[in-house]
């Protein structure tokens, strides 16, 4: 029987409330204390959701972070936020991580990662992959020594003390292998040394879950399944089943609603899907989710498709039991 859980990682969009507390700080007419009021408050109705959809594991949304990197970067003295770069192929950018001296992290754990006290157990922590970080970054030094800096520095100690305040997901994003391809044996070997080296800093307390999307990946889909994690994500809007093989000995990380697309898909409809996939790859695990943030999305469409998970992993589980 394969076990079936469902969530919803990454970054969650943020209310009008909370966008207009952040600018009229900026502005002086509100103040800190405001701001904090209204992003407590859009936490607690992200948790609601995720109680009423009935899901299994709960996100805190990122509601904080200004993109995937930026709490990395600042908690880092070797490293910068500058220069505006477009995220992908959307409307929408990030201040790209800039190497400005040696790689380290200045205390244990960022603040935004410590203010978790308001979601509930169990609990997924999203962070940037070892080479989505690597090759986002704006340097001079060799990508893949970097992605090992980066691992052991900064991602393996915040894996670490993510798990052992709770979270029993760690969660990274990895869109760049996706979008622009991984070709080179070493880059693939060095990144599995960065993970394997993030899985044994959690030590079996959390598990692993790389989420490929915004590509297709089924032409390297077995190098993916030969990776250290607990779950490889596919994007299914992007990558077709076919590609997939079967048996696999990895979880799946299934991207079944479109985060891009403000239609809400039916709830039957993906589960079929969903049941399809699970019956041909016959993972030892199937984690359904949206295929990436739902972030670009406003925040009621956003909130509907959370719904519509956690009504499409109900007849999923049903189906599967």
């Amino acid at each position: 029987m394969v076990r079936v859980a469902a969530y919803q990682p990454g970054i969650y969009p943020r209310s009008e409330g909370v966008v207009a507390a952040t600018r009229g700080l900026e502005r002086g007419r509100t103040s800190p204390d405001d701001v904090t009021s209204a992003f407590r408050a859009d936490l607690s109705e992200l948790v609601d959701v995720q109680r009423e959809a009935g899901l299994d594991i709960f996100s805190d949304g990122l509601l904080r972070w200004q993109d995937i990197f930026r709490p990395l970067v600042e908690a880092s003295p070797g490293m910068d936020a500058r220069t505006l770069v477009r995220w992908f192929d959307n409307n929408s950018f990030f201040r790209a991580p800039e190497v400005t001296g040696p790689i380290s992290m200045a205390g244990s754990l960022p603040a935004v990662l410590k203010d978790d006290d308001a979601v509930p157990a169990p609990r997924v922590a999203t962070l940037p992959s070892p080479y989505l970080f690597s090759r986002a970054a704006h340097t001079d030094l060799d990508r893949n020594t970097l992605m090992m800096d980066l691992t052991r520095e900064i991602l393996a100690p915040i894996t670490k003390s993510l798990a052992a305040r709770g979270s029993t997901v760690v969660h990274l994003q990895e869109p760049w292998l996706a979008y622009f391809g991984i070709d080179k044996k070493e880059d693939w070997d060095d990144l599995e040394k960065a993970l394997s080296e993030l899985r044994d800093a959690v030590g079996g307390a959390a598990e692993i879950v790389l989420q490929t999307y915004y590509g297709d990946v089924g032409s390297v889909v077995d190098r993916l399944r030969s990776l250290p994690v607990d779950a490889v994500g596919i994007d299914f809007v992007q990558t077709d089943l076919g590609e997939l093989g079967s048996n696999w000995d990895v979880g799946l990380f299934a991207g079944i609603l479109d985060g891009r697309s403000s239609p809400v898909e039916s709830a039957e409809g993906t589960a079929e899907f969903a049941v399809r996939a699970a019956e041909a790859l016959q993972p030892p695990a199937l984690f359904l989710s949206a295929n990436c943030d739902l972030e670009f999305l406003p925040q009621e469409i956003a909130r509907r498709k959370v719904l519509r998970l956690g009504e499409t992993a109900a007849i999923v589980k049903e189906r599967l039991a």
